[in-house]
């Protein structure tokens, strides 16, 4: 009940009807629907949240308490609206199909090239199906899960890796591209395999453990200029739509979000489509749907956010922009500061907007994070003015993190 209040608190906020101040989450949800008070701002904690604690990987990417308190800190250190546990979401499931993985103390694991899963086409009719939820890490996802539920009293948002970019960790680049125009046929064997006995076990497990509303697939590798768009629409939209229809329900929704790639077309268009698609072809109900379009910096420096904009209210869907994360980790606040104005100028509309915080490298000043976090919460107030965009920027007083950690942190 507690949940479907804060769902229904946002709705309402979105369409007009304000009852009473936004939390987070409400706040969220107001900005997928409709206005909110403001612009809402989301945090993937990730390998900084690691760094701030001092954390080996192996410790973050194996022991799901130490995750997510380190998580949990770090959102509430810098006054983040809203967050999910964010882990290597893209190896989980090749890891516990067989694929062997490199361990570095300072970043995520990573595939082994040298030893992919499927050297020899042969190789495919020989892999046994992951036991979904028993195999390789897949227990400390869950129980990661399970301890963010605990923690905020509500069920996350799931993530897992979607069969094209999983059959590029299993394959290779190289190889599968090769496939994909000379053996199209072991291709789709190949993407069949992934989706029926890999991905969508895992969805529904998943959805059953943590109870969750929704869960995002991400496809970093189906992305000009890795593929071309008609390869995508052949090999990897089909697929998806295949999970989707599989494990998606009236209370869960099931959406690839992770292609990019818009300024690396002729037409931005058909890449928005494509992202489009990877989130209703499935789906039904699509006016209740939590869809958001995420543009990656890389895409809207080049394409231009208005243009982008423009394309989100059309579809009547949220547009989520991600911040600069090199620019966050170098530059100087009046450089931040300058690109949230930006961010909130040609991006904000009337509504549907959030702004992301990804990929903080480790060596980011705390400050500059706060710096973001201050500046969407200064400029980002509904409605979005010029004079409100023209206010001196207001630095907030802040704690160091290891004095913060004593004082309020959860250990790790």
């Amino acid at each position: 009940m507690h949940v479907i209040f804060k769902l229904a608190k946002g709705l309402l906020y979105a369409h007009g009807l304000h009852l009473g101040k936004l939390d987070g989450y409400e706040r969220l949800i107001a900005s997928i629907y409709g206005r909110p008070d403001r612009v809402s701002i989301l945090l993937q904690p990730y390998l900084y949240a690691m760094h701030l604690h001092g954390l080996s990987s192996q410790e973050f990417f194996r022991n799901p308490d130490a995750f997510i308190h380190a998580s949990y800190n770090t959102v509430k250190y810098f006054g983040i609206d809203a967050w999910s546990p964010v882990f290597d979401f893209y190896n989980i499931e090749a890891e516990a199909l067989g694929q062997s993985f490199k361990w570095d103390e300072s970043r995520e694991p990573f595939v082994d090239s040298s030893n992919y899963l499927i050297k020899d086409k042969k190789d495919l009719g020989r892999l046994c199906p992951p036991v979904a939820g028993e195999s390789g890490r897949m227990p400390y996802v869950l129980a990661a899960y399970r301890r963010y539920r605990e923690l905020m009293n509500m069920p996350p948002i799931c993530y897992c890796c979607s069969p094209f970019t999983m059959a590029v960790l299993v394959r290779g680049l190289q190889r599968f591209v090769v496939d994909m125009y000379k053996d199209p046929s072991f291709a789709h064997d190949l993407m069949s395999f992934l989706t029926a006995e890999v991905v969508v076990p895992w969805i529904r497990r998943m959805i059953k453990e943590a109870g969750s509303s929704m869960v995002v697939m991400s496809d970093a590798q189906a992305s000009p200029p890795i593929v071309s768009p008609a390869l995508i629409r052949e090999f990897c939209l089909p697929y998806v739509e295949k999970v989707i229809r599989a494990t998606s329900t009236a209370q869960c929704t099931v959406v690839d979000t992770g292609t990019w790639g818009e300024s690396r077309v002729k037409n931005a268009t058909e890449i928005l489509d494509i992202k489009t698609e990877m989130m209703r072809r499935g789906n039904n109900l699509h006016a209740t749907r939590p869809y958001y379009l995420l543009v990656w910096y890389e895409d809207y420096d080049k394409v231009g956010i208005p243009a982008i904009r423009s394309y989100a209210d059309k579809k009547k869907i949220c547009l989520m922009l991600n911040v600069q994360h090199d620019l966050v980790g170098t530059g100087t606040h009046e450089q931040i500061v300058g690109l949230v104005r930006r961010l909130i100028r040609e991006g904000a509309g009337d509504g549907r907007f959030a702004i992301l915080i990804n990929m903080v490298s480790a060596g980011t000043p705390p400050e500059n994070v706060h710096a973001v976090v201050a500046a969407v919460k200064q400029y980002g107030r509904y409605p979005i003015s010029p004079e409100i965009l023209a206010e001196p920027f207001a630095m907030p007083v802040i704690s160091p993190f290891p004095e913060w950690f004593k004082k309020y942190g959860l250990p790790v």
